[in-house]
């Protein structure tokens, strides 16, 4: 998939108020911060929603923290020139990630390594490889601890590991000449000592060297006992799998073969992505790009403990779930971010979630979310805007107060003036429409009514029509399961 692109004054919290108390809070930089970090997005929110962490790779080489209580951002300095990548952080704030070292004291030579940091010090994690030094900010990044457990026990990330075995063959006479170990990339697990310091964990069997071609890495994230981590797996092509390592074992949910890049049929060099776990282990979310394109993209949610597949009809990728099974994800790219309720009675846009189910919202919501607090109140991610250069990312954070209300009626009243097409439970609404059209993805009309809602029946993706008196129509794509 395309990627993605998109000291401190202070921030700007902006809300809604209902009874006295605000509803949803949108966060996100304001003034000099902003400044520091266009081109960065939230990558972790603590398992409290108390905290979130990102950083940015595009257009600033800076890590953040933010703090639910004071609602502030604040660079995350230590590290060489402040260059870091803050991936995760804890209940108590402690934040992992990678950090740019200068190995020779006169800002020549320089390497990122995984570490912690708190406190304002970066320190590092235990590693199995030879670091590879070289000119200026970009260091290599030899391995990167990307999730922490709300605990702060267990660290799961990826290293560049020298334990693979690789046959090596004569290029003319495919004769084999001799098996050499090399160096790949595979999933790190750190657990805690009880003096505090960390340990790297050698567990499970991982496939040879000649099954891989860069390796097996994890970017997103595990499960809080670091027993199931989500993962990328590659292929001798370069073909990538999304996968998931339980208990040490490689299972690749898409992609399970190799491309023939010798047959004469059009091959696709596929990608996916699993982009975290739920917190109990039992959910792997993400995205499945048969062609590699980044169009197209097939959301998923792997069930680890039965096997069962879900491909998730009408969305572009999942990237968040919940132990209850509620999902987080987007349309498409650069499209708009997606909520399903547990119980699926909501399946739709976060903004139309929000302001059916907490009374509307102030600020800019996330279009990627990357990473929600075990309660779903504290939601992480980021929004585009446009620049000279490009489209930057920008971090949003969305904090949820109070519970959602569940009244269906009042709930159609918040819409009442407003022209939008709605789902609520199984009826299409779309409020001051003179009459309601629902099509099947063909083209087919399913069904036909006068006024401003009509029920949905069936499965798969289904398009809204709402047609008004000054001859407007709008029009809304819909996943029904």
């Amino acid at each position: 998939m395309k990627k993605k692109l998109l000291t401190i004054l202070g921030c700007i919290a902006f809300g809604t108020t209902f009874a006295q108390t605000p509803r949803v809070e949108v966060f996100q930089p304001q003034g000099a911060i902003a400044d520091s970090l266009y081109g960065a997005y939230v990558q972790g929110v603590s398992l409290n929603g108390e905290w979130a962490v990102g950083f940015g790779t595009e257009y600033t080489n800076w890590s953040f923290i933010w703090n639910k209580t004071t609602g502030e951002f604040q660079l995350i300095e230590g590290s060489y020139e402040g260059v870091s990548l803050a991936s995760g952080v804890s209940n108590d704030g402690t934040v992992v990630g990678a950090f740019y070292e200068d190995t020779d004291g006169h800002g020549g030579l320089g390497y990122m390594h995984p570490g912690i940091w708190k406190d304002g010090v970066w320190t590092k994690l235990p590693m199995e490889n030879t670091f590879v030094s070289t000119q200026g900010k970009d260091a290599t990044v030899n391995g990167e601890a990307c999730f922490i457990s709300g605990d702060g026990a267990v660290i799961t990330g990826y290293i560049s590991s020298p334990t693979f075995e690789r046959n090596f063959y004569d290029d003319y006479s495919g004769e084999w000449i001799e098996k050499r170990t090399v160096s790949l990339l595979r999933p790190a697990v750190w657990t805690r000592k009880v003096d505090g310091t960390y340990k790297l964990e050698r567990k499970g069997k991982l496939p040879t060297g000649d099954a891989l071609q860069q390796g097996i890495w994890s970017r997103y994230g595990s499960s809080q006992d670091g027993t199931v981590i989500s993962v990328v797996a590659d292929h001798p092509t370069g073909s990538r799998s999304p996968g998931v390592m339980v208990n040490g074992e490689l299972i690749r949910i898409y992609g399970k073969e190799d491309i023939d890049i010798w047959s004469e049929e059009t091959q696709y060099f596929y990608d996916g992505v699993s982009v975290c776990v739920s917190p109990n282990g039992k959910y792997v979310p993400g995205y499945w790009d048969p062609t590699g394109s980044g169009y197209g993209l097939q959301a998923f949610v792997y069930d680890t403990e039965t096997g069962d597949l879900e491909e998730v009809e009408g969305w572009g990728a999942a990237t968040v779930v919940l132990d209850d099974g509620s999902l987080y994800g987007f349309s498409s790219y650069m499209g708009a971010a997606l909520y399903r309720t547990a119980d699926k009675s909501f399946n739709g846009t976060l903004s139309d979630y929000l302001n059916l189910y907490y009374g509307g919202y102030n600020g800019t919501l996330p279009q990627t979310i990357l990473s929600v607090s075990s309660d779903g109140k504290t939601i992480g991610g980021w929004y585009s805007i446009a620049d000279a250069i490009g489209a930057l990312m920008v971090p949003s954070i969305v904090v949820l107060n109070g519970e959602p209300n569940s009244e269906p009626d009042h709930i159609a009243n918040q819409y009442q003036d407003q022209r939008t097409i709605i789902v609520l439970g199984d009826e299409v609404i779309a409020p001051l429409a003179e009459k309601v059209e629902l099509y099947s993805a063909q083209g087919t009309l399913l069904g036909s009514t006068l006024g401003d809602r009509i029920s949905l029946n069936g499965q798969g993706v289904i398009i809204a029509k709402a047609y008004y008196e000054d001859g407007k129509v709008e029009i809304k794509k819909i996943a029904v399961k």
